[in-house]
């Protein structure tokens, strides 16, 4: 092939990469006009094209084409696979061609790819075109090249409204994982004694900083570990911090209010003794390893003159004096009967 060739490229898919400049080889002939056709591509492969002349015409025929992607404008490295395209048919001097550099060939830094030709059905020295074409980012290409390489600080700053505690209701960052992993992982591998959150939240105002919530029966919202030390013991590890008050609301909060009732169909007390009142909750029946805090509304829950002592306790079989109570909690006095309306807080700490 000693005759003068000449290439001009135009091309596009990927949605990473357009090809613009001419590549002048050989020749003297100046490239009539170049054209970039974008399209949008879900794969690594995109479509390129071109126009090549052959001693100053428009050539026809068979062509073997390499293209080879490089770092660097020249010398430099290479950059993913050689692609060869054997006997490319080119009529009036175009042609079209699918390539694929591989997956990790278009990360975001700049590239430059050389083209080289040589008649098809040839098995002589290919002819390198000069010089290499920069690859150059189409608008949509900038848009994915700042999302897939995330500079430090972020700060994501807009406006996000919707119902909360909706499944379609989605944040200035929403990270929807549809697998078994982790949706969000905050890894803060640092050892020093700075107290800083692998994961903060701010709020400023009336709803939570960092709110976790779970639709499944056996799910958490919010889970916290203190890694265990040796021998399986803890050795200063904190697995939850509060600085401020612990507030419980909700539907289902884990305080309530035990209000005594001694007669009627909602009759909580014993049928032998009015001094148990018995705890029929959810959070509470068939659970021997919860923890209860009781603290009564008023000094007296009998109504005496003088302070009277209460327990809390589990009964796991029925026996005196409630016969009718099994696998459930109490509150229960030694001095004198509960009277109807005595009210306790109950706190329920599940383990």
């Amino acid at each position: 092939m000693a005759r003068n060739r000449i290439l001009t490229l135009a091309a596009a898919a990927l949605g990473l990469a357009a090809l613009v400049p001419i590549a002048t080889a050989i020749g003297d002939d100046a490239p009539g006009d170049s054209r970039i056709e974008s399209a949008t591509a879900l794969t690594t492969t995109f479509t390129y094209q071109g126009r090549l002349a052959d001693g100053g015409s428009p050539a026809n025929g068979p062509y073997d084409l390499r293209f080879i992607l490089y770092d660097a404008e020249s010398g430099g490295a290479q950059v993913g696979a050689t692609v060869t395209k054997d006997d490319v048919p080119v009529a009036n001097g175009l042609f079209t061609v699918d390539l694929d550099f591989g997956p990790n060939a278009f990360r975001g830094d700049a590239r430059w790819m050389e083209i080289a030709v040589r008649p098809g059905t040839s098995t002589g020295t290919y002819t390198v075109l000069s010089p290499r074409q920069p690859v150059s980012p189409a608008p949509y290409a900038l848009f994915a090249a700042a999302a897939g390489s995330l500079k430090v600080p972020l700060t994501v700053t807009g406006t996000s409204a919707g119902v909360p505690f909706t499944t379609e209701n989605l944040g200035l960052v929403t990270v929807n994982q549809e697998g078994t992993g982790i949706a969000i992982a905050g890894l803060r591998t640092t050892t020093d004694s700075a107290a800083y959150p692998a994961v903060y939240g701010y709020n400023a105002g009336g709803g939570a900083a960092i709110q976790g919530e779970t639709t499944a029966t056996n799910g958490i919202g919010v889970q916290a570990f203190a890694t265990q030390g040796t021998a399986g013991k803890f050795v200063g590890q904190t697995a939850l911090d509060l600085d401020g008050a612990l507030k419980v609301s909700g539907s289902a909060p884990a305080a309530f209010v035990h209000t005594v009732t001694t007669a009627g169909a909602s009759k909580n007390t014993c049928a032998g003794s009015d001094k148990v009142t018995v705890l029929d909750h959810p959070l509470l029946n068939g659970k021997p390893d919860a923890i209860v805090l009781i603290t009564p509304r008023a000094d007296v829950p009998g109504g005496t003159t003088g302070p009277v002592d209460i327990g809390v306790s589990y009964r796991a079989a029925a026996s005196a004096p409630c016969t009718g109570v099994s696998n459930q909690w109490v509150i229960y006095t030694t001095a004198i009967d509960f009277v109807d309306g005595a009210t306790f807080n109950v706190l329920v700490i599940s383990q």
